[in-house]
């Protein structure tokens, strides 16, 4: 059967040009890899003022109007039954909290929150770590939470590592008057600065006191630590999602010189702790600057270090003169 999912228009300024090809790339990845469609014919229309994809999908219909409920362009959606007759799907947001948490916070570097909330969403149909129960995600450099607050929001647990204490420090504050703002039984605890785990806050909230009361782990957990310490004990997942810089606005610095760590040095180090830090069949996306790492490139260090990475296609994009952004998606493979 035919169907038309038309997209927002009002997205980040990078995405103008490329709005169609992105979404029609994330809902490839959705089509293939969560409602294991056998073709995936995609095609972006411009009409007017509005941007829709029109696609075949002979599966179940509850599953994709789940599905395309949580893409991250979705404006409405319809089943196509003549090119003058269109079928209203009901689409749900299914988000535990308001968006709010995700769009309130403002501050100079912060990442794409359409392209987090995709990220998660590519991750999330490639997982085959059969984690159903604990869909918990690790950001090895969280900066003040953009990746967190989507799992968050999924009803997964969120762990993040990153350097700048600052940052984390803006994070924790801003999630206690998130919290408080809109009411939320909520619990924060703050580490001291010379804890042997490196832990920074742990962040538990509920819609009510009796769920909060049930919780017994964090939603989310922040440490203090770069990407690639071996020391911090931050446990398995089954995805890790993560912005990494793009070698402009944003270094990574080592901790021996300070100097610009080079992107690819960065990754090798990292990814070298993931196989101990994700299940088996566990998946990772990752978003980066073509302009200082090729994309073969940064596929080989992954398969290196012990992941197959999955077959997308059409999600880079240019965001200025010195940076093409293109997302990554692989799997920890069964061999390690």
């Amino acid at each position: 059967m035919k169907f038309r999912l038309y997209l927002e228009t009002d997205l980040n300024r990078v995405f103008t040009k490329s709005l169609g090809a992105i979404a029609a790339a994330e809902l490839d990845v959705i089509l293939t890899y969560c409602l294991m469609a056998s073709e995936t014919k995609i095609s972006p229309v411009e009409e007017g003022r509005t941007s829709f994809l029109d696609f075949d999908f002979d599966g179940e219909r509850d599953a994709l109007v789940e599905q395309l409920g949580r893409l991250s362009a979705t404006a409405a959606a319809f089943a196509v039954h003549a090119p003058s007759s269109l079928e209203p799907l009901p689409l749900r947001e299914q988000l535990a909290f308001g968006t709010e948490v995700v769009t309130a916070q403002r501050y100079r570097g912060k990442t794409s929150e359409r392209l987090t909330r995709l990220m998660l969403n590519v991750a999330s149909a490639a997982d085959t770590s059969k984690a159903v129960d604990d869909r918990s995600v690790l950001d090895p450099m969280c900066g003040r939470g953009t990746t967190l607050n989507w799992a968050l929001l999924y009803g997964a647990r969120a762990t993040g590592l990153d350097l700048d204490r600052r940052a984390l420090d803006d994070y924790a504050t801003f999630l206690e008057q998130w919290a408080k703002i809109n009411r939320y039984p909520h619990k924060m605890r703050r580490y001291k600065k010379q804890n042997t785990e490196c832990r920074h806050f742990d962040f538990t909230v509920a819609a009510d006191r009796a769920v909060l009361a049930g919780k017994t782990v964090p939603d989310i957990r922040t440490f203090h630590a770069p990407a690639h310490s071996g020391a911090v004990a931050v446990g398995r997942h089954a995805m890790i999602v993560s912005d990494l810089p793009y070698g402009i606005q944003h270094h990574a610095r080592s901790d021996s010189n300070r100097k610009p760590t080079p992107i690819g040095d960065l990754v090798e180090n990292v990814a070298a702790l993931w196989p101990s830090q994700i299940r088996t069949g566990g998946s990772v996306a990752l978003s980066w600057n073509t302009k200082t790492l090729r994309a073969s490139d940064l596929a080989a260090l992954l398969e290196r270090a012990g992941f197959d990475t999955v077959a997308t296609r059409g999600f880079e994009h240019q965001v200025d003169r010195s940076i093409s952004r293109d997302v990554l998606l692989a799997r920890r493979s069964n061999r390690i």
